[in-house]
């Protein structure tokens, strides 16, 4: 099966790049702020002979367009339905990573009949990184007009926790896709749309502290207890909220869990939605 295969489907008036492999019940898969479609492609190996697997690069991400837009949650999360809703009108199994989650989560709260059952990784909330609230004023953005290769090798070394992880083709997609045109324009964008000094905004919050509390579909919530991106509170936070939710942690594990330990995250993700 060929698991390199780029489709483009035109959503909203975006071109969206997917790939998909195997046949069964559908699973979406979601990355986060920066990411892009191959880093589920280990999972996808594995998930794809028992389901249908499909993995987008979010609008403004990999090569996907690039609208000029606000890049809010919400937006985003309209994406991500039509893009679903062009493949099928039945209920699918979702996955999410890190911003990915909080998108996915999002989902589920504006509309609730899409979504079976929802795996979110390393998930933003409540607690919001340093380095990337200080992204919000929009003066930083004119500042960086392109992202230096150490500069990836040290954030690959601070989102993967086993170094042998840590592969020259991880690192040189990294730095091709966040200095793809548009990429880094896309990145403060989110930050600026989501995300205050403090942490998310206001508004935000407000909106997820009252939706996650009405979530009725079963969600799993895993973590790496070696995450240096996102706070571990942040999934224990969830957890609390989400009344239907399971946690499991990932131990020597870092922030890009799916691609790092991708067979145990097979195994939860199988054992879950079969």
């Amino acid at each position: 099966m060929n698991y390199n295969t780029d489709k483009t489907i035109n959503i909203d008036g975006c071109p969206i790049r997917y790939r998909e492999a195997g046949k069964g019940r559908l699973i979406f898969l979601v990355h986060g702020i920066a990411g892009f479609l191959e880093e589920w492609e280990p999972a996808m190996k594995i998930l794809s002979e028992k389901y249908r697997v499909i993995a987008l690069d979010l609008p403004g991400h990999g090569l996907s367009g690039k609208p000029d837009i606000a890049y809010s949650i919400d937006k985003m999360t309209d994406y991500l339905k039509n893009f679903i809703l062009s493949f099928t009108s039945e209920k699918i199994n979702l996955v999410g990573h890190s911003l990915g989650g909080s998108i996915c989560l999002n989902l589920v709260i504006r509309h609730p009949d899409i979504v079976e059952r929802l795996v979110i990784i390393n998930s933003v909330f409540e607690t919001v990184p340093l380095y990337i609230r200080l992204g919000s004023p929009s003066f930083i953005q004119h500042m960086i007009k392109r992202v230096p290769f150490f500069i990836i090798k040290l954030m690959s070394k601070r989102s993967i926790h086993k170094k042998s992880r840590i592969t020259p083709e991880w690192e040189s997609l990294s730095y091709t896709y966040i200095n793809t045109p548009g990429n880094i324009r896309t990145m403060f964008s989110i930050i600026r749309s989501n995300i205050s000094v403090k942490g998310l905004n206001n508004r935000l919050l407000d909106s997820f502290r009252s939706g996650l509390k009405q979530i009725s579909i079963p969600v799993l919530i895993l973590f790496s207890e070696n995450d240096k991106v996102v706070p571990v509170s942040n999934s224990h936070q969830l957890s609390r909220l989400i009344r239907m939710s399971e946690i499991i942690g990932f131990k020597n594990c870092g922030h890009e869990l799916q691609y790092e330990d991708y067979k145990e995250f097979c195994r939860e993700v199988e054992a879950f939605i079969q």
